[in-house]
């Protein structure tokens, strides 16, 4: 059997874009000529940085030392002294709210010279920072000092309060960055230019993979993007985290793996053999699995990052993996799950009943029950009990496609091109809930905190009680479908999505005030048809929107009314970068 190659030597040199890589963009910025077609409502005194557009030299000798301000201390957009300046990718130097609102306004490219944005991230320029410093206490200029933030923050959207857009990232100036962003529940930041195919998170760092053919490494407690990697030469669609090898690993449509340092976040080895997109990644002991479109799986040593073997069965696509005690589950467009042993790497069964294309598989994270779940393009989830293979029974109720799969310590969810998330009970193996809400295709599902937080094609991340099952929070950020949700755990405190506007979003448990809560709880005892009850809306957080009175929980049931309205348009995922398997 053929054994996958990889580049052994490991690979060096620069693979990351920082905050430091960016030289003093001030001097370009004070030279360069305006673009045509700047549309700012500011008086037009000449956007580059040469101030009202006259040659410096026609200036007298004497202006500084009158207090005018030099014309590299202008922003370009302003034509005010700068006081937050920092850097877009082309190098040019902004002040900070002026380059936010053009970026605001939906433009990507750099004001002064026309050119697209490689990135939206805004690079503090401090050398500048400190010049003008100095020169405002040598001329009796008073700064206002802001937070320095490097990404585009965009507006969610707290309909309880009218539904007047409303930024999520509102500092107090006297307070650090940090203690800001700690402090602030949730935000959706631009970062990534096309779709965002998977997000993973760590206790640290938040990784993010697009179509646009980068990795962005996340701070998770400043929420500020600290890395760009680089290395891709097609949409990135698959990542996985190994903590305990220190590596991150990247599947991408160029058919190739690319694996990271998490210490340095520079790229350690390629890994090659695949002969079309890797679509799934998964880790098991020292062994990192990837499964792809050309049907097969490979095997490396995580270790030397050497081949190990090819693991070939699948006759179509190989869509996703889980592992659970020492077996590596596969599901395949071909309608079957193959099971391998993760030590041997041989074939142990084929797992066949499924009608149609196996999308996800989930693996029980309570220790006595050993089942594996599948989700299918038939509209069923099949529980495979994983010590005899057999399938125990088949989860029915669904009438459109099983997207995704999650679990926690009580409960399967599934969530549908129906519109609808299913809870079933993993030990009595029955549906308990139907939970009705999202208008559009349920894509991504994760856990926190006895809380289900789902994403959905109507751009919204709904969070559902699993104990009373209601919608406690809608959140509206993303202009786009959320295609993927990730968390650290049951006991995670932030929940982190990923869009097809390319944004991604940090999200925290609703949280209201002691009379808010009051209502709420009120209201859930009372019924009121779920998903929130009818209470006063006081304390409700900004960006969280709780239903009143809407479509919420129902106890078992079919969900008719809502697959009446008809099935989403699978044409809606013909986007820019889209996944032709996908649709």
């Amino acid at each position: 059997m053929d054994v996958c190659s990889a580049d052994d030597a490991p690979e060096s040199g620069p693979s990351t874009t920082t905050e430091n890589e960016a030289g003093d963009g001030a001097a370009a910025a004070a030279s360069a000529a305006a673009a045509p077609g700047v549309e700012v409502g500011l008086p037009n005194k000449g956007v580059g940085g040469g101030g009202d557009g006259r040659d410096d030299s026609t200036q007298p000798h004497d202006q500084q030392q009158h207090g005018v301000v030099p014309p590299h201390f202008q922003c370009p957009v302003s034509m005010e002294l700068m006081v937050d300046p920092v850097m877009v990718a082309t190098g040019h130097t902004y002040d900070r709210p002026f380059i936010q609102r053009w970026l605001e306004q939906g433009h990507k490219t750099c004001p002064v010279t026309g050119v697209r944005l490689r990135h939206l991230e805004l690079i503090p320029n401090f050398a500048l920072r400190s010049a003008i410093q100095e020169w405002a206490a040598a001329n009796g200029r008073t700064l206002n000092d802001r937070q320095l933030t490097s990404v585009t923050e965009k507006a969610v959207v707290d309909q309880m309060g009218g539904g007047n857009p409303m930024m999520t990232m509102m500092m107090d100036a006297s307070s650090s960055l940090a203690d800001a962003t700690a402090s602030i529940p949730h935000c959706v930041l631009e970062g990534h230019e096309e779709i965002v195919w998977a997000v993973e998170a760590t206790q640290g760092y938040l990784f993010s993979a697009s179509a646009d053919k980068t990795i962005r490494v996340w701070d998770t407690q400043t929420r500020r993007c600290v890395h760009v990697l680089e290395e891709h030469t097609r949409p990135v669609l698959s990542l996985v985290v190994s903590l305990q090898h220190g590596k991150l690993f990247s599947g991408s449509y160029d058919c190739s793996i690319r694996v990271w340092d998490l210490t340095t976040f520079r790229r350690v080895r390629s890994l090659h053999g695949h002969t079309d997109a890797v679509r799934s990644l998964a880790v098991a002991g020292d062994k990192l699995f990837s499964g792809s479109y050309d049907s097969t799986l490979r095997a490396y040593d995580i270790n030397t990052l050497k081949p190990l073997k090819v693991l070939e069965g699948h006759t179509g696509p190989v869509r996703t993996l889980a592992v659970l005690d020492g077996c590596l589950f596969s599901g395949s467009y071909d309608k079957t799950v193959r099971v391998w042993d993760t030590e041997t790497l041989e074939s142990i069964t084929v797992l066949e009943g499924h009608n149609d294309a196996v999308r996800a598989l989930a693996a029980s994270p309570v220790p006595d029950l050993k089942y594996v779940f599948s989700g299918s393009d038939d509209s069923t989830v099949r529980v495979w009990d994983a010590t005899t293979f057999a399938c125990v029974c088949v989860f029915e109720g669904h009438e459109d496609n099983v997207r995704v799969l999650t679990a926690d310590s009580r409960y399967l969810y599934s969530g549908s091109w129906d519109k609808t998330i299913r809870v079933w009970d993993m030990r009595t193996l029955q549906c308990v809930r139907v939970l009705e809400g999202h208008v559009e295709a349920v894509l991504a599902l994760t856990v926190m905190r006895g809380h289900l937080i789902s994403g959905s094609y109507d751009t919204t991340v709904r969070f559902w009680n699993t104990s009373t099952f209601n919608c406690v929070g809608k959140f509206e950020g993303h202009d786009d479908a959320v295609r993927v949700l990730t968390s650290t755990g049951e006991d995670s405190e932030c929940v982190y999505s990923g869009s097809y506007d390319g944004s991604i979003g940090f999200w925290s448990l609703p949280v209201m005030n002691s009379a808010g809560s009051a209502r709420a709880d009120a209201a859930a005892l009372g019924g009121g048809g779920g998903g929130g009850g009818g209470g006063a809306h006081q304390g409700v957080p900004v960006g969280v929107v709780v239903d009143q009175g809407g479509p919420g929980a129902s106890s078992g049931g079919t969900a008719a009314a809502a697959a009446a309205q008809g099935a989403t348009t699978r044409g809606a995922e013909q986007h820019s970068g889209a996944d032709v398997h996908e649709q």
